[in-house]
């Protein structure tokens, strides 16, 4: 018998531009493949997102829209504030936030409602923000939090790339409390489970599921293009604004010939130049992976999982990354050359295009890993999937 699964969400799925839109759309599929039905709660949070292509992909009749604008008068206030401290360019006061801030205060009836009308066997909240609405789920259900990202590190990571505006951070207490609503707490790598392990209780359920992408065979592009494929995330930016300042002149330095290439909406927050090539949103991932010689991931600061280097791995491409790029990724096979020193992150650059022995041998691990890599995540998510069936 197929398991019914309610999915909460704030972000659209479609089109595939943003890593959070991956991570969504990568689970729903794990579920599919597990034999699972998935209905999606759409919280409309953002006036700017269209979801009609998330609700033809995951089908009307499992296409469920709640309208989360509404707050309550305190919250109100606060965020009124926060607006006029960032106009004034005042960081500090209300850095932190309470954990039920951007989700509106009508969710439980409108869940308690949902509940009485359609069965699930298990209701999955996509990031901790949205874990408000498993108060509001009957016993004999189980509730999962995917927290996507530990929002204890974030207002630490945002100022760490001089970004002060006010996006949602969490204290660890607070962060806690919303993790002690589910059932299961879902971390994206490993290292952030060992955190959540270390701030509930020694019982509580915690796991790891990665990213489940379709793994290329292994082989080495007979090209000199160097690729960095990514969002406008702000620490996308950073991270790419000083590979170019630092990196880039380097590998001119070494006559080495190559050529740079940048893909994804990162290109509209990059000025125009002739050193490197703006590809734009693509019309082919994989095709733009295919001629890649060497995949890139200068981001040096962030929490969570690169969605990018899983799908650079997946794709069996040679990967030199700041070790941030591949923090909770746990293996005894080098699948990237990691460095943080810009020299030896040019010179690991320099190694993938001019040793092909050693680009094969990246690759090749690179799709073994990613073969284990999904077993255990599979693994993870059937685990839960059993423990409902025990619990009904």
């Amino acid at each position: 018998m197929k398991k019914r699964i309610l999915m909460i969400s704030d972000t659209i799925v479609m089109p595939l531009e943003r890593g959070n839109r991956k991570r969504v759309y990568n689970l729903i599929q794990m579920m599919k493949d597990n034999d699972c039905e998935v209905d999606f709660l759409y919280l409309a949070t953002y006036p700017e997102e269209d979801p009609t292509l998330t609700e033809e992909l995951v089908g009307k009749e499992h296409f469920i829209r709640f309208e989360n604008r509404k707050r309550t008068l305190p919250v109100f206030l606060k965020r009124k504030v926060r607006k006029v401290l960032e106009l004034l360019h005042i960081p500090g006061l209300f850095k932190y936030f309470t954990i039920d801030e951007l989700i509106s205060p009508k969710i439980g009836r409108f869940i308690e409602q949902l509940m009485q009308e359609r069965h699930y066997d298990v209701v999955w909240a996509e990031y901790i923000y949205t874990s408000k609405a498993l108060c509001y789920v009957p016993e004999g259900v189980t509730k999962v939090i995917d927290t996507v990202n530990a929002f204890s590190f974030k207002r630490q990571m945002y100022e760490a790339v001089g970004y002060y505006n006010y996006e949602f951070a969490l204290k660890k207490k607070e962060e806690a409390k919303g993790l002690m609503r589910a059932d299961w707490v879902v971390a994206i790598q490993e290292e952030e489970e060992d955190f959540f392990r270390s701030i509930l209780p020694k019982d509580a359920k915690v796991c790891t599921i990665g990213e489940n992408m379709p793994v290329t065979n292994p082989y080495v592009a007979q090209t000199n293009h160097i690729l960095f494929l990514g969002s406008y995330y702000v620490v996308n930016r950073e991270g790419v604004k000083h590979f170019i300042q630092s990196i880039l002149p380097i590998l001119k330095e070494s006559k080495v010939p190559f050529h740079f290439q940048l893909a994804g909406t990162i290109c509209r927050h990059i000025e125009d130049s002739e050193d490197y090539e703006k590809l734009g949103i693509v019309d082919s991932v994989e095709e733009v992976y295919r001629n890649a010689r060497v995949v890139i991931n200068p981001v040096h600061v962030g929490t969570g999982l690169n969605i990018k280097t899983i799908e650079a791995v997946s794709m069996a491409k040679p990967l030199v990354s700041h070790s941030v790029g591949v923090r909770g990724l746990r293996t005894d096979q080098t699948f990237a050359l990691v460095s943080d020193d810009d020299r030896e992150f040019a010179k690991n650059i320099i190694t993938v295009l001019t040793d092909e022995k050693k680009a094969m041998e990246l690759s090749e691990n690179a799709a073994c890993f990613m073969q284990k890599y999904i077993k255990k995540n599979t693994e993870a998510l059937r685990a839960i999937l059993e423990d409902t069936h025990e619990r009904i």
